[in-house]
């Protein structure tokens, strides 16, 4: 069978395509490269047809990831009905003639994790909202258990007094603190904030559950303090780790001995609550693109569970971008940029296809030697052009983690922090409050692997600075074209496309 899915509506729009024996990705934001770039229609998906040479007539199935709210004549989904059969007369008009499937935002968002070869027991979904305006739900053995009770006025929902979703009131707090850039990126600026102050406030309530977290963010306390940097700092410190203590809270209400719990939604990219999640639940698992990147995946595994079909092939995961490949790497060329970024140059690293997800992984990214004293300033300033205070993750092959983090096994797409263990040594990567996000790198992906023992082997260290490649504000590169203009019009010292090295040295 062939079987075609699509996150279309408002933003982070993706499509998946099954042609029968290989499954095919493609993050829109990426080609367009226009950060969080959304349709916010049913109609502009379709370039993807002539991209892959899809002929509709011959797909058997499409499932599709809507935002009903903004579709006149499409019912919404009732709360408790993940899936249903529907008619959308615009994809008649294109030539499809196989059954139309609507599957709720938040029922995708469990499913998604089937590439990483799991299948959770249950799963918690946080985010900004889904069908009905639901921001949280949790599911056992695909049946929701129960879900956000708070009602969210539509015309409000950006009103952090009305929405109790952490995404939303996070939000908020970046444009009370005249934060830059677009909203969705915002909660991540205010989650690095929460290293530069003091967790001591006694202003801060605490909340009873976790659809009360408008008690912890109170905004009559926040608007009285708004052009006091340093209370505002203090607050989101104080209260983040509240926060942090209510989600603990609440996935201890439904978690049983045994289960495998599957966490996802945007708010599922908060590093710091991952860290206090797994802590106490070492079965926690999230995938690369928790966000709504995987909306799409999560669609596509629907139809294959309905139509009965052996399980998709997970080889390759997470590279799964459909974007512009190069040739691998020889050993001279890992040997070269080891040697390179030793000596302290900015390497832009394009290699193989790109990631799923929001964060480069060691195929779309901007590496550093994490031992340079100013690292992290002259990557934030001269290069990625974003704010100072924003921090910096680690690459670290596998085995050798627990040399430089409090922390034991994979955590191979960089969604944890963790403590550094010599905070001195590593000034690039080390946030002020001590901690670093991290990503483990296994042997199963070479090139980038050998690039780290390689530069081990120079410095002691196996060990990167990596960022994504890109400036603040645009999405991964996609094209060999992408990463050519940034290293261009960036403070790059060279750029390693494949197999192919540019140097301005």
């Amino acid at each position: 069978m062939k079987l075609l899915s699509i996150r279309s509506d408002a933003h982070d729009s993706n499509v998946t395509y099954f042609d029968g024996e290989k499954l095919k990705y493609f993050s829109v934001e990426r080609d367009y490269q226009n950060k969080h770039h959304g349709f916010d229609s049913i109609y502009g998906w379709t370039r993807i047809l002539d991209v892959w040479d899809i002929e509709p007539s011959d797909v058997d199935a499409v499932c599709v990831v809507l935002d009903c709210q903004n579709y006149s004549g499409i019912l919404k989904l009732d709360v408790h009905k993940a899936y249903e059969e529907i008619e959308i007369p615009f994809f008649r008009d294109l030539g499809f003639s196989c059954p139309i499937h609507r599957i709720d935002h938040h029922y995708a968002h469990t499913l998604s994790l089937w590439p990483l070869g799991v299948e959770p027991t249950i799963h918690f979904v946080f985010d900004g909202f889904g069908d009905d305006w639901m921001y949280r739900s949790v599911w056992r053995d695909d049946t929701l258990v129960d879900y956000g009770k708070t009602s969210i006025n539509p015309n409000q929902m950006y009103d952090g007094d009305m929405s109790p979703s952490f995404g939303f009131i996070m939000t908020r707090m970046g444009a009370a603190m005249r934060l830059q850039g677009n909203y969705l990126d915002q909660a991540g600026k205010i989650m690095a904030l929460k290293a530069y102050g003091r967790t001591d406030l006694d202003v801060v309530e605490d909340a009873d559950d976790i659809d009360d977290l408008n008690r912890i963010w109170n905004w009559n306390v926040i608007e009285r303090h708004i052009d006091n940097q340093q209370f505002l700092t203090d607050y989101i410190a104080t209260a983040h780790e509240k926060t942090e203590q209510t989600y603990l809270k609440h996935f201890r209400q439904f978690i049983r001995e045994g289960d495998i719990v599957g966490y996802s939604g945007g708010v599922a990219q908060n590093t710091i609550i991952n860290k206090v999640l797994r802590d106490h639940f070492p079965n926690l698992v999230i995938p690369p693109h928790c966000n709504d990147q995987g909306l799409s995946l999560g669609a596509i595994e629907y139809l294959r569970k309905i139509y009965n079909l052996d399980p998709f092939d997970r080889s390759g995961f997470p590279f799964w971008q459909s974007d512009q490949e190069v040739p691998r790497p020889s050993e001279k060329t890992i040997r070269e940029t080891a040697e390179r970024l030793a000596n302290g140059e900015i390497v832009g690293w394009y290699q193989g296809r790109g990631e799923v997800g929001p964060r480069a992984l060691g195929n779309r990214s901007l590496l550093m030697n994490p031992m340079i004293p100013n690292g992290k300033e002259i990557m934030n300033m001269s290069v990625k052009r974003r704010e100072p205070f924003r921090p910096f993750g680690a690459s670290v092959i596998e085995e050798d983690v627990s040399k430089y983090f409090y922390w034991n096994g994979p955590s191979p797409y960089m969604l944890f922090v963790g403590d550094t263990l010599e905070p001195d040594r590593f000034p690039g990567i080390q946030h002020p409050d001590g901690t670093c996000r991290f990503q483990t790198v296994s042997k199963e992906h070479e090139d980038y692997y050998e690039l780290l023992k390689e530069f081990g082997r120079i410095t002691g260290v196996p060990m990167l600075l990596n960022t994504s490649l890109n400036v603040g504000g645009r999405p991964i590169a996609a094209r060999v074209s992408d990463a050519l203009e940034l290293y261009h019009t960036m403070k790059v010292d060279t750029l390693v496309l494949g197999d192919k090295m540019l140097s301005k040295q």
